[in-house]
């Protein structure tokens, strides 16, 4: 439901993520999805971040790590959330949350940053969204396909016109920490940028500045936050409240690779999560596009079931994922982790990545034919 002019100056004076936002609600001929990806760098501990309090093997395994039974933010009488997660909780009790269990795909490959190409590309040589959001543009004007708004454009490896990176709005993203906590990631001195990506944009200019209006007078937004995460969705959050009509943005936040010491780093990430995709929603309910919105994590694979000696946990291979929307069939999805049967403390997948891609593509850009058809399950509902 939209807001009148009289309600909506009210929203205006008790908020304090707006401080300049004239007409933002979108216009009635506004007809552009968006789908907003966060990539958990490093790998998410899927077991203290959607919690199996009901298993006792969860505490025989994790000593030290585990989330008490009596802090889990209860979503099911099998499982809860880690207790920091209480915005995705209200979330979730609103419908608006989908949890998606046991996330994976057959041999996995325990390499930060070959698993990552995998999940990013899909084993295809380009990234897996490049040849869908090429389709979609044939049918629908856009601004552009995707862009990605932290230092890794690597989701988009192949696409070149209409794929842009921060530097169009003038932002300059913090470096990321490192998918793995013990090797650097290679840097280009054009931070965010792919080589494919800014020879594309010199070819195109004049498609490219058909929209630069727009980018010239963004809506400005105070910020969600002053995480790296907050800071990137806040400017996800002006293209989409100044109707930049780009379908696809990326973001990320990192690093998950807790191997040692994990408890608090686990908990900061996963408090910045939360409050910003809690805000973003709120954000984008009131510009009238949050049924038209998913916001989905992914990461490279999970972490073992079993805490290490260090009081972290090391490479795994099935994890959970969310998804959001204000349209999606919230709860939970696939069955709980099995923790009476670990592949040598690794988690096994039952549900694969790519059923999860071809659900994005067909349920919310109508795209039936597409790579992952073949995919498609009863499980993502």
């Amino acid at each position: 439901m939209k807001l009148d002019r009289r309600h909506f100056l009210s929203f205006m004076s008790a908020t304090t993520l707006f401080s300049f936002l004239p007409s933002i609600i979108f216009s009635e001929s506004s007809k552009t999805k968006y789908l907003i990806l966060i990539e958990l760098r490093g790998a998410n501990d899927g077991l203290n971040t959607i919690i199996p309090f009901a298993d006792h093997r969860y505490y025989d395994l994790r000593p030290n790590i585990s989330i008490s039974k009596k802090s889990v933010l209860k979503i099911s009488s099998e499982v809860g959330l880690h207790p920091i997660l209480s915005g995705i909780s209200r979330l979730f009790e609103r419908g608006h949350c989908k949890i998606v269990q046991n996330l994976g795909y057959p041999n996995p490959v325990l390499s930060h940053f070959r698993s990552i190409e995998v999940w990013e590309t899909a084993g295809r040589t380009k990234g897996w969204l490049v040849d869908p959001l090429i389709e979609l543009s044939s049918k629908i004007s856009l601004d552009g396909k995707a862009m990605f708004l932290d230092d890794s454009g690597e989701l988009f490896v192949g696409g070149q016109d209409g794929f842009y990176g921060p530097d169009i709005i003038g932002y300059k993203p913090e470096m990321s920490e490192p998918r793995d906590s013990t090797v650097p990631i290679p840097r280009s001195k054009n931070i965010g940028l792919l080589g494919q990506i800014i020879d594309a944009r010199k070819k195109n200019r004049d498609k490219f500045e058909k929209f630069q209006k727009k980018l010239d007078n963004l809506k400005k937004i105070r910020p969600i936050g002053g995480g790296s995460l907050e800071m990137q969705l806040t400017n996800v959050c002006r293209l989409i409240a100044s109707e930049v009509e780009i379908p696809v943005f990326k973001v990320s936040l990192g690093s998950f690779d807790t191997h040692a010491q994990q408890e608090w780093t686990h908990r900061r990430l996963l408090k910045e999560l939360s409050i910003s995709v809690e805000k973003t929603a709120s954000i984008l309910k009131d510009v009238g596009v949050w049924d038209d919105t998913i916001i989905m994590t992914y990461s490279e694979f999970g972490r073992r079931a079993k805490e290490n000696g260090s009081e972290g946990t090391d490479h795994g291979m099935a994890a959970p994922h969310f998804v959001f929307g204000g349209k999606i069939n919230g709860g939970i999805d696939g069955e709980n982790p099995n923790l009476s049967k670990l592949n040598k403390n690794n988690l096994t997948f039952s549900v694969d990545y790519r059923s999860l891609y071809d659900y994005v593509l067909n349920k919310h850009f109508g795209l039936s034919e597409n790579p992952f058809k073949s995919y498609r399950n009863s499980i993502i509902s």
